[in-house]
């Protein structure tokens, strides 16, 4: 069966599997790589090291193989800095140092002097891990190496591009995220460009598609990458929206929600409707209860570009999984998740599925959604001589489902500008896709299902990235075929990497890739019930729980009122 060779060059390994026009995967293979870190909050990769775990992990998953893949489809991780020099390759700098605040600052003021809001132009909060003000800083800490750039990418899939002969590339949704691209125009925006000391040729071509065809590997693919040549190369949107595209795909209206350590809505909205909502939506707690932040308390990448420009909203909550933790050890007595689960099983079984009528606010150490306020802390009201331990659980879980179902109403993901094919009926009953270690608990997703009023579909999303990456590519070429986005496949057939296998782990870089044991180990499987199910809401809970939303709302300046007037 022909197949796509997919590759994600992640924040630590780089994943690669070939996945078939009818969905069937082969064994998947990945190859990790070390990340330095600096004083003063450096975080840097040798882009050798993504070549190198590259080749090894493309290798693997073509290992056994006769059949010639269709195309190479790349991913990876986003808002890095790798300047293209002359001579030795230079660090990459990670989109997680933070070394380059100064230089924020003084690109803000420098905008700010010719009547630029940095954040509005770009549509997002901008701070030192914009790739902006991480140049910036080179041009002051090593001006002989900028002196060397002849051209500058932002992740190693646009390196990987560029290695292979095809020059400088970025897809849209990396570039949305480096803090230099135009959000109205979907262009590199010359005054940040300018402000930051970065010449205009230095910067890569943009793609204009989800999917786009870069290029063809030449000779030397052989010994870069164990490759054959003429080899269609498509960049991938980066890993957040080759993600999105793997999970829910990328139509106006498709969300999913991930409750992890962290959590949050990641919601696909098409230009226009994001550009209203925007405007004044979005509040950020300040010391005197809330102030208007212009470019939102929600992070915007870009999908695409031309007529039907798309953008991913992404609305963070920096405790989800921390936060039920903190109220098991808090409220429980240090209950593992299991007895937890067990506790609100009895409590349902004794008061039906409804509401605490408990608030509770999730944010134990700051929150960036639905408002933006480090100093912001937890809270729960509303208790009285009847509240029990688990009740003070259960109110932190709805909590957190209240924070998602802020995030589902002011994204539109259920109006009809954001999905204007569907009928309010159709997406009141859209499954919300949900990923991550709280999807495990059946309790929480009755919760979630309940306060959203949306089903919710568990999804287990381990190769999500690998999947946008073959979606990406099919659509690029032009071919029939049969892959969907893993939340499609409800009851029908996933990607299954056969975890119970496990991997061979390599305890050197230098000894080749891990590579799943056994060939038919990730395959095409059944749905697993343990990992896959679809919850529906109770219409009744649906109600009660509406109907504290507005007070729950009201309740993060309520907090952050009160903590300043200490």
């Amino acid at each position: 069966m022909p197949s796509l060779l997919c590759l994600d060059l992640g924040t630590s390994a780089a994943k690669a599997v070939l996945i078939a026009l009818d969905g069937t995967a082969g064994p998947q293979a990945s190859s990790d790589y070390p990340t330095r870190t600096t004083a003063g909050g450096g975080a840097e990769q040798d882009p050798r090291d993504w070549l190198r775990a590259a080749r090894r992990a493309l290798a693997g998953a073509l290992q056994g193989s006769e059949e010639r893949p269709l195309a190479l489809s790349i991913t990876g991780q986003m808002q890095d800095l790798v300047l293209l020099t002359d001579g030795e390759a230079a660090p990459a700098i990670l989109y997680s140092d933070t070394r380059a605040a100064d230089e924020a600052g003084d690109l803000r003021k420098a905008l700010h002097a010719e009547g630029v809001d940095w954040d509005d132009l770009v549509g997002n909060e901008q701070d030192a891990t914009s790739c902006a003000a991480m140049f910036l800083r080179l041009t002051r800490t090593d001006p002989g190496l900028v002196h060397r750039a002849r051209g500058i990418v932002f992740g190693p899939a646009g390196h990987l591009v560029h290695e292979l002969g095809l020059g400088a590339w970025c897809d849209v949704t990396t570039a949305s995220a480096t803090g230099l691209l135009e959000r109205r125009t979907g262009r590199w925006s010359q005054d940040v460009a300018k402000a930051a000391g970065i010449a205009e040729q230095l910067l890569p071509r943009l793609t204009t598609e989800t999917g786009q065809i870069v290029g063809r590997t030449g000779a030397d693919a052989g010994a870069l990458l164990g490759l054959p040549a003429d080899l269609p190369v498509v960049l991938a949107p980066g890993d957040a929206g080759a993600t999105t595209l793997g999970i829910v795909g990328l139509e106006p209206g498709d969300d999913y929600a991930y409750l992890g350590t962290s959590g949050w809505l990641a919601t696909v909205v098409s230009e226009d409707a994001s550009a209203s909502s925007a405007q004044d939506t979005d509040l950020r707690a300040s010391g005197q209860g809330g102030e208007e932040f212009s470019a939102g308390t929600s992070h915007r990448l870009a999908l695409g570009a031309g007529a039907s420009r798309r953008s991913l909203r992404i609305s963070a909550l920096l405790a989800a999984g921390a936060a039920a933790d903190w109220a098991r050890d808090a409220f429980l007595g240090g209950a593992a998740p299991e007895e937890a689960d067990l506790l609100l099983e009895k409590r349902e079984a004794e008061h039906g599925r409804g509401p605490t009528g408990l608030l509770a606010l999730p944010s134990i150490q700051g929150e960036r959604y639905p408002v933006r306020d480090a100093n912001l802390r937890a809270a729960v009201v509303g208790m009285d001589g009847q509240t029990r331990s688990i009740d003070l659980y259960a109110a932190v879980l709805e909590g957190v489902a209240q924070a998602i179902a802020h995030a589902i109403e002011e994204s539109g993901s259920e109006s009809e500008s954001a999905a204007p094919a569907r009928s309010d009926a159709a997406s009141a009953r859209r499954p919300l896709a949900v990923v991550g270690g709280g999807a495990r608990s059946e309790p929480w997703m009755r919760i979630l299902a309940d306060v959203t009023g949306r089903p919710v579909h568990t999804v287990p999303v381990a190769d999500a990235a690998l999947v946008g990456c073959a979606l990406a590519a099919a659509d690029a070429l032009g071919l029939e075929h049969h892959l969907r986005p893993l939340a499609d496949q409800a009851g029908e057939h996933i990607v299954d990497p056969a975890p119970s296998a496990g991997p061979i782990v390599d305890p050197d870089l230098s000894t080749g890739p891990i590579v799943d044991p056994d060939p038919s180990a990730a395959r095409i499987v059944g749905q697993d019930p343990s990992a896959v199910r679809i919850v529906d809401p109770d219409p009744s809970a649906v109600r009660g729980h509406s109907a504290l939303r507005p007070s729950h709302r009201a309740l993060y300046a309520a907090v952050a009122g009160l903590r300043a007037a200490r």
